[in-house]
C-alpha cells in the first residue's frame, strides 16, 4: 500500500536510483522524496495542514471556494522548497533557472493557471499566512478565484530556517 501511494504521488522519481531521500509525513502517509540532502521539519505534515486550513478559512471569508491539495502541486512545491533550502535562498526562480510553470509541468500538472508564493524564516503556519497576506502579490495568489488546486511544502535550510512554498493551480 505505501509503495503504491509513493508511486502515485512521486511518479517522476525512481526510488531505485535515488541515493538520498527525505522522509516526511503528509496527510498521514509516509512519503520519500529524492532531494539532495533536503531536510523537512519533523512536523511538516502538521504545519502544511494548518496552513491549508488557515488559507481556506481566509478564502471562505471572502466567498471563495476552498483549495484542494493536489499531489502533483505538492511534489512541485516540495522540490522548490528543497531547492531554496539547499541553497539558503528565497526565490521564485529555481537554481536551474526554472519558473513555477516549468516546475509544475515537470511533475505532471498541466495547467491553465499557476501561482506561487514563497517565504523563509517563519516557524508557524500563521506567521507565513500573515506575511503572504501583507504582500499584495502573494495575497492576490491566495485569493485568485480561478485556482482550486494547491500544493504546500516546507523544508529546513542548512541554517535552520524554514522555507515555504505554495503553488496554486487550475487545470
Amino acid at each position: 500500500m505505501k509503495t503504491q501511494i509513493m508511486k502515485n504521488l512521486l511518479g517522476l522519481f525512481d526510488a531505485r536510483k535515488a541515493t538520498l531521500v527525505v522522509a516526511f509525513v503528509l496527510f498521514g502517509a509516509s512519503l520519500a522524496v529524492p532531494a539532495m540532502s533536503c531536510t523537512v521539519p519533523y512536523n511538516a505534515g502538521e504545519l502544511v495542514q494548518r496552513l491549508l486550513h488557515q488559507i481556506n478559512e481566509e478564502r471562505r471569508r471572502s466567498g471563495l471556494p476552498q483549495f484542494y491539495m493536489s499531489p502533483s502541486l505538492v511534489r512541485g512545491a516540495q522540490m522548490h522548497a528543497c531547492d531554496n533550502a539547499n541553497h539558503d535562498r528565497l526565490s521564485h526562480i529555481g537554481t536551474d533557472g526554472s519558473l513555477p510553470g516549468n516546475r509544475v509541468l515537470r511533475v505532471g500538472y498541466d495547467f491553465d493557471v499557476v501561482t506561487e508564493n514563497v517565504a523563509i524564516g517563519y516557524s508557524k503556519a500563521k506567521q507565513v499566512l500573515e506575511a503572504w497576506l501583507r504582500s499584495s502579490t502573494h495575497r492576490k495568489n491566495i485569493f485568485e478565484p480561478r485556482t482550486n488546486d494547491l500544493g504546500l511544502a516546507v523544508a529546513r535550510g542548512h541554517d535552520g530556517r524554514l522555507h515555504w512554498v505554495m503553488n496554486g493551480g487550475l487545470r
